[in-house]
């Protein structure tokens, strides 16, 4: 039996786990509309792995920070395969450092209206800060970026990159260490709430 990984945060991610957690494939499309590739991919990566969607028991996804379309469309497509009876497990991107082992770090994304997110966490605490555009120079200053992560290179933009003295992505440590991570997440039945930076009553708010 195998699971389903999806990541839909900001390009698509596809990946297909072993009984151990090992990756069989693990596949990014940059710069598709995931409404139009995310089913017919995931079929074509189970084809190439000779399995069919009834040897699937378990889908894990990224439940976020992200953008909210790309993570409605996840939620959808999980939602039908809950029905089928497959187990879901979700969690959030910055989480994986400190699976993986990484005591303390920080973690940075592009969020909404020129802002980014940003994660700190130590052994003993974590925290979330949005910071704006204009203020991104100064703010990085006062930060100790020895440990500094981002999910991959479509979460962060030019300016960002610019900024940043180096970093390392999740995406890679996910696929390095897959099993210790997504072990973690099954073996505490993690299912997380989809994490949109901020509520979508306020993000998509009226103005009068």
């Amino acid at each position: 039996m195998a699971s389903l990984f999806i990541d839909s945060t900001y390009d698509i991610t596809l990946g297909i786990l072993d009984d151990n957690l090992g990756w069989i494939k693990f596949d990014k499309f940059y710069g598709q509309k995931a409404s139009a590739i995310i089913q017919s991919q995931t079929y074509n990566l189970l084809e190439s792995a000779n399995l069919k969607i009834s040897d699937i028991t378990s889908l894990i996804s990224i439940a976020g920070p992200g953008f909210y379309t790309g993570l409605r469309l996840s939620e959808g497509f999980s939602d039908v395969l809950i029905f089928s009876g497959i187990k879901h497990y979700s969690f959030l991107s910055y989480s994986i450092p400190f699976l993986s082992g990484v005591p303390t770090g920080v973690w940075i994304t592009k969020a909404y209206r020129g802002e980014y997110f940003f994660h700190f966490w130590d052994l003993n605490s974590s925290r979330n800060e949005l910071v704006a555009a204009k203020d991104l120079e100064g703010f990085l200053k006062s930060v100790n970026m020895s440990h500094f992560y981002i999910h991959s290179e479509s979460s962060i933009d030019d300016y960002s990159r610019k900024l940043l003295s180096g970093y390392l992505a999740t995406h890679e440590l996910l696929k390095i260490y897959s099993q210790k991570i997504l072990s973690s997440v099954i073996s505490t039945h993690s299912k997380v709430d989809s994490f949109y930076f901020r509520a979508p009553e306020d993000e998509f708010k009226v103005s009068i």
